[in-house]
């Protein structure tokens, strides 16, 4: 069997050129490294709706009315500071319900950390009205550590009033 010196030459002079590049190539990279930790909180303020802590920052209500009839929602949705600080909040709605449909339609807002044991009203959101809010920023009153606020919902639609309306109430607290 005769062997072909020219191919062979130009193999190994292929394998060789290939090598010094692959090493010049790698002697050129510079690396970078990612360190990482992931610390695990909890919620600092959380929900409490029909008596169950909700995990997550949003609590679904479904509140059924019938039309003409008042309606009152009452120790339903507790919002819950789980911090060991006080926090400052503001609650905005944000989405509002057809004014048109409702002769009210409220979330009346209490504490009881002013007075311990006591629910005293502090303020309302009005859900036919955006931007509505009610802040603790201005009263220099934040939800103090390990303690609530209680949300209670008056509903009146009118006689005419059918299907379904949602609306949305932010709360944003540092």
């Amino acid at each position: 069997m005769k062997m072909n010196y020219k191919k062979s030459l130009k193999f190994v002079t292929l394998l060789i050129t290939s090598l010094l590049i692959g090493l010049v190539s790698a002697a050129t990279y510079k690396y970078m490294n990612i360190d990482g930790s992931t610390s695990i909180i909890t919620q600092k303020l959380v929900w409490i709706k029909a008596g169950s802590e909700q995990s997550g920052d949003t609590v679904t209500m479904t509140l059924d009315v019938e039309p003409d009839i008042p309606t009152d929602f009452n120790d339903t949705l507790y919002l819950k500071n789980k911090d060991n600080a006080n926090h400052n909040l503001t609650m905005t709605v944000t989405t509002i319900v057809t004014a048109a449909d409702f002769d009210y339609y409220y979330v009346y807002i209490y504490e009881n950390f002013t007075i311990p044991g006591t629910w005293t009203l502090v303020d309302y959101l009005n859900i036919e009205t955006l931007d509505d809010q009610y802040s603790t920023y201005d009263l220099n009153e934040p939800l103090q550590l390990s303690s609530y606020y209680k949300l209670d919902f008056g509903i009146k639609s009118t006689l005419t009033a059918t299907g379904s309306y949602s609306f949305d109430i932010t709360v944003r607290y540092e």
